[in-house]
């Protein structure tokens, strides 16, 4: 069976099914169980990623008034079922007594991350192994994402009743992702961005009307500026350009940062960033904004429909180096 006629007949909700040889010549095959009724289900569209099939990141949420840490922020489990099997290429029948083997791999350098540090999250399927249902000839298995964007690996393989003929493993790849984020310039009317530590450029991604009035927002806080100062309530001055430092990363989930400035990533697969998950935040720095045009910069965030939640990364705090701006 092959990916094209799979990725067709299960409409992209399915793993695909592999080919594989042994003595009897049973077929290995994961698929996305299509009788399900949760809510946590995978996507229909297509997979942005070079993946099989793809299911959204687990999120951490809500991104709310007041980020008192990210570890007491409740946590969206994405849960999607999957039937695994072994069958007869002939028949297309299930084979029964059968022991299906998963094993999963996240692969590095993935989802926007360009670190490889060990542990990389990959998610789990609940069971990950056991003997297939005596009446369907079927494992049930839930597969739990990640909440870091990327691709999975997984490997299915199965062993027959008789304890020796095999289904040789084989490879199918889980994207993990979040649909609909695209980049905005690297650089336009008024601002400017910074690469990320880990990350590179990857840090430019949002919602299409988040990146929009990303990139409104410094023409507005430019003509508003201006402004102020002809009419002479502050000196005058050349505007200054406005910095992004993080947005969102291309698939969404979690954003590890360099929270000590090191140039490396201190925790990596943690969330210090709670959100620039969902591309609907970023961070905007503010050192080179006079203290009296940042009432300005303030309007012109308000009038752009962001506001400022988390805790020390907003206008009441004037060490904060940046603010966390997000959409509403």
């Amino acid at each position: 069976m092959s990916t094209k006629r799979l990725s067709f007949s299960l409409a992209l909700l399915g793993l695909l099914s592999y080919a594989c040889k042994a003595q009897s010549n049973p077929q290995a095959g994961l698929q996305l169980n299509q009788n399900q009724s949760q809510p946590l289900a995978a996507s229909t569209q297509s997979c942005v990623q070079a993946a099989d099939f793809c299911v959204s990141p687990s999120v951490q949420s809500p991104e709310s008034a007041d980020f008192a840490g990210c570890s007491k922020l409740p946590q969206t489990l994405q849960k999607n079922q999957f039937q695994a099997f072994c069958f007869d290429p002939f028949t297309g029948l299930p084979i029964p007594g059968v022991t299906i083997q998963l094993t999963f791999q996240a692969e590095a350098k993935t989802g926007g991350h360009l670190h490889t540090d060990p542990g990389r999250p990959h998610g789990d399927f609940t069971p990950a192994s056991g003997l297939v249902d005596p009446t369907t000839n079927v494992l049930q298995t839930v597969y739990t994402s990640p909440d870091t964007a990327g691709i999975v690996d997984v490997t299915v393989s199965g062993t027959l009743s008789d304890g020796v003929t095999q289904c040789i493993p084989t490879v199918a790849r889980i994207g993990v992702e979040t649909h609909g984020l695209a980049a905005i310039p690297f650089s336009g009317s008024g601002y400017g961005t910074e690469p990320s530590t880990g990350h590179d450029s990857n840090n430019v991604f949002a919602n299409p009307s988040v990146g929009t009035n990303l990139q409104r927002l410094p023409v507005s806080f430019d003509i508003l500026a201006q402004a102020l100062i002809s009419a002479g309530f502050v000196s005058s001055q050349p505007i200054p350009t406005l910095t992004y430092l993080s947005l969102s990363l291309p698939f969404g989930g979690v954003f590890d940062v360099d929270t000590n400035g090191t140039g490396h990533i201190d925790s990596p697969w943690h969330p210090p960033h709670c959100g620039h998950r969902s591309g609907t935040q970023a961070d905007l720095r503010i050192k080179n904004v006079p203290a009296e045009l940042r009432p300005a910069l303030v309007q012109s965030i308000l009038d752009s429909h962001f506001i400022m939640p988390v805790k020390k990364e907003n206008p009441s705090f004037p060490t904060a180096s940046h603010w966390h701006l997000q959409a509403h």
